[in-house]
């Protein structure tokens, strides 16, 4: 898949974040964080296809990706994951951190794509969800298809399923460069795997798109007196 069509296919994040922007000042706001993601998400997308510098583009994905982190992180926070506990929030954040920067810095270079923060961050994410999403089955009893944390989580667990084994096939394919004929199978599988995610990408949008249409209202705190 060439770039363009990429980078279009990618821009269907902006339907979700149109309809955020709408709802804004009447959305719950434990739910800001995700706002706050999308909208750096369409911003970051926006940038990678206007650069004609790989190594500009993977600078702005390193950054990203601690970046897309902690909204998420925080999102689950404000859900209540972490037990609403301010200490073992910042713990969380501030470990990762750390082992971005050493990764990023350190392991792999700035310059080049920092694949086994994205692979580590990817599992916590998934994590992440698939607790929230035991919670909500377990313990929310209205339908859960119109629960946005249900669509949030889902479409987390898609695409950054999807992200891994991108991610584990480039660690792989750099670790065979001096076998031709198993690199040449390997960029054939990369790309199909890339179209995949591509296209994936289409559907986790739309997901995060319903989810923003069922952020529950924001509650009136005034009273009568």
């Amino acid at each position: 898949m060439n770039h363009t069509a990429e980078f279009i296919l990618s821009m269907s994040i902006i339907v979700p974040s149109i309809i955020a922007i709408v709802r804004w000042k009447n959305m719950d706001r434990s739910f800001y964080p995700f706002v706050y993601n999308l909208l750096v998400t369409v911003l970051v997308e926006i940038l990678i296809g206007l650069q004609r510098s790989d190594s500009t583009a993977t600078k702005i994905t390193n950054v990203f990706s601690l970046v897309d982190f902690c909204l998420f992180a925080w999102l689950f926070h404000n859900w209540g994951l972490f037990n609403y506990n301010k200490k073992r929030f910042y713990t969380i954040l501030g470990s990762f951190f750390l082992i971005w920067i050493y990764i990023t810095f350190f392991f792999s270079g700035f310059s080049n794509i920092n694949n086994l923060f994205l692979l580590i961050y990817s599992f916590a994410l998934i994590f992440f969800s698939v607790t929230t999403f035991n919670k909500i089955v377990v313990q929310q009893r209205i339908n859960i298809f119109v629960n946005a944390r249900f669509w949030i989580c889902i479409g987390i667990i898609i695409f950054y399923s999807f992200f891994i084994v991108t991610r584990a096939t480039d660690l792989s394919t750099t670790s065979i460069k001096d076998i031709n004929n198993v690199l040449n199978n390997k960029s054939s599988f990369k790309d199909d795997l890339q179209k995949i995610n591509a296209y994936s990408n289409i559907l986790v949008n739309l997901l995060y798109a319903v989810a923003v249409i069922w952020i529950p209202r924001q509650k009136n705190t005034t009273t009568l007196f």
